[in-house]
C-alpha cells in the first residue's frame, strides 16, 4: 500500500504535463511494479500481460462496430437519416434540433462510437441549421450533446469495455441500455423544443411537410432498420455473439453502401478503414496502459482495503452510490471514459458487488456518468470535436450545452433511483 498513493500522483503529473492516458498508465505501472516485485515481475508481467489482455476476441467488436459506423458516414445514410427526421419534426419548435436528436439515437443504434457519431453530425446538421437561421452555439450544442446517445443506445464501445472488465452480459448490458437511451433521447428533444419555445430567434420555425413526404422519406430508413435488427436482434435471440453481431453489421453496411445504394467508392472504403485505425488504436493503448496499472494496483492489495474500510463505514449503501456518481462525474471532465473504466473498476466493482447492487444495473448508471463527462469542461471531447469541425468557437458551443448537461442529471437520477427501470428488459441475462 505505501506506493499506492506516490504512484497515482506520479500519473497524475504525468497526464498534467499532457501524456496521453494510456501511456501514462503504462509508465506509472511498470514503475509501481518495479518497485514492488523487481525487474523479475515487472518484466514478466509487461512480456505477457499486453498480449493476454488484447488478444481477446470480444474486443475485437470494437473496431468492427466504429468502422460500421464509419461506412455508413461515408456512404451518406446518416444524410438519409437526418433528411427522413427533419421532415417528420422539422415544423415543432426547434424542429432541426430535435431531428438532430432523433438522428444520433438512429445512428447510435448502429454504431458505438460516439465521436464518429458527433463528427457525422457536425459535418450534416451545420449547413442546414445556418441555412435556416438557427443560432450556431445552439444547433452545435444539441450536435455534441446528441453524439452521447452512441455511448448508452447499444451497440456501445463503453458498454462492451466495461462488460469485459467485469465479466457482465454484454448482450444483457445491450438490452438494458435500450431505456435509458431512448429516456435520454427524449429529453433531449424536450429541452430543444422548451429552448426554441423560450427563444424563437435561435431556432426560426421551419416549413411543414405534407403526410405524403413523410412516409416517403421512410424508405431512406431501410438500411438504418435492417442493421439494427441484424445487430440488436441477433445478439439478444442469442443466435450470434456480440463480436458476431459486429461483423455481420460490418459486412452488413457495406454490402448495402456498396451493391444496393452504390455510394461507397474505393477510396472511400480505404478512408474508413483509416479513419477506424485512430480511435481503435487509442483504444487499445489505454486497454493496455490501464491493465498495467490494474497489475500494479492488484499487487497492492488496495481493492481488498478499500472493500473492507467500506464495509466499515456506518453510511448506508445508497450514500455509497451517490460518492461514487460525484467521483466519477469529475473523473469524466478530466478523463477519457474508457480509461476511467478501466483504471477504477478493479477497485470499485468488487466493493459495489459486495453492496448487493446488479451489475448491469451500476454498469448502466457509471455509463452514464461518464457520458456527462464527453460534454463538460475541460475534456469534453464531444464539443472539442463538433467545434472543431464547424468552427464554432468552445465558449459558445458549451454554453449550448449547458441545457443538456442538466437533462443528463435529470436521467442519471432516475436511473439511480429506479433500478428495476433499468434492468427489467434484460431480465434474462
Amino acid at each position: 500500500m505505501e506506493y499506492v498513493f506516490p504512484i497515482s500522483l506520479l500519473l497524475g503529473v504525468l497526464l498534467v504535463v499532457g501524456m496521453p492516458i494510456g501511456f501514462a498508465m503504462g509508465v506509472s505501472g511498470t514503475i509501481g511494479l518495479y518497485l514492488l516485485g523487481g525487474p523479475d515481475i515487472m518484466l514478466g508481467i509487461l512480456a505477457v500481460g499486453p498480449y493476454r489482455n488484447t488478444a481477446s476476441w470480444l474486443l475485437t467488436a470494437i473496431p468492427l462496430f466504429i468502422f460500421m459506423a464509419e461506412i455508413l458516414t461515408a456512404s451518406r445514410i446518416s444524410s438519409d437519416m437526418f433528411r427522413a427526421a427533419n421532415k417528420w419534426v422539422g415544423h415543432l419548435p426547434g424542429g432541426l434540433a430535435v431531428a438532430t436528436v432523433f438522428t444520433s439515437a438512429g445512428f447510435g443504434a448502429v454504431s458505438g462510437s460516439s465521436t464518429a457519431a458527433t463528427a457525422t453530425m457536425a459535418r450534416t446538421v451545420a449547413p442546414e441549421a445556418e441555412k435556416y437561421g438557427y443560432d450556431r452555439g445552439m444547433i452545435v450544442g444539441t450536435v455534441a450533446a446528441a453524439g452521447t446517445l452512441s455511448i448508452m443506445i447499444p451497440p456501445s464501445v463503453v458498454l462492451m469495455v466495461y462488460g469485459i472488465i467485469t465479466e457482465t452480459s454484454i448482450g444483457g448490458l445491450f438490452i438494458a441500455g435500450i431505456i435509458p437511451g431512448l429516456l435520454t433521447a427524449a429529453s433531449f428533444a424536450a429541452i430543444t423544443m422548451i429552448w426554441a419555445k423560450l427563444d424563437t430567434k435561435s431556432a426560426p420555425p421551419i416549413k411543414h411537410h405534407s403526410w405524403a413526404e413523410r412516409f416517403a422519406s421512410l424508405r431512406d430508413l431501410w438500411p438504418i432498420v435492417l442493421l439494427f435488427i441484424f445487430v440488436i436482434a441477433g445478439i439478444y435471440s442469442g443466435a450470434v455473439t456480440v463480436t458476431e453481431a459486429a461483423a455481420i453489421g460490418c459486412f452488413g453496411a457495406v454490402f448495402i453502401s456498396v451493391v444496393m445504394l452504390r455510394r461507397l467508392t474505393f477510396k472511400d472504403f480505404l478512408a474508413a478503414l483509416e479513419r477506424t485505425t485512430k480511435p481503435t488504436a487509442m483504444i487499445f493503448t489505454i486497454i493496455i496502459g490501464a491493465h498495467v496499472f490494474g497489475y500494479f494496483i492488484t499487487l497492492t492489495m488496495a481493492p481488498q482495503a478499500l472493500v473492507e474500510y467500506v464495509q466499515g463505514l456506518d453510511v448506508s449503501a445508497g450514500t455509497i452510490i451517490f460518492i461514487l456518481i460525484i467521483v466519477y462525474i469529475l473523473l469524466g471532465c478530466v478523463m477519457d471514459q474508457l480509461a476511467i473504466l478501466i483504471l477504477t473498476m478493479p477497485i470499485v466493482f468488487p466493493m459495489v458487488m459486495e453492496l448487493g447492487y446488479s451489475p448491469i444495473w451500476f454498469g448502466i448508471l457509471i455509463t452514464k456518468t461518464v457520458e456527462i463527462g464527453l460534454i463538460t469542461p475541460p475534456i469534453g471531447m464531444n464539443v472539442f470535436v463538433a467545434s472543431a469541425i464547424t468552427g464554432v468557437p468552445l465558449k459558445r458551443v458549451f454554453a449550448g450545452v449547458l441545457p443538456f448537461v442538466l437533462m443528463e442529471f435529470i436521467v442519471l437520477a432516475l436511473i439511480a433511483y429506479f433500478p428495476d427501470a433499468v434492468t427489467w428488459l434484460s431480465g434474462r441475462y
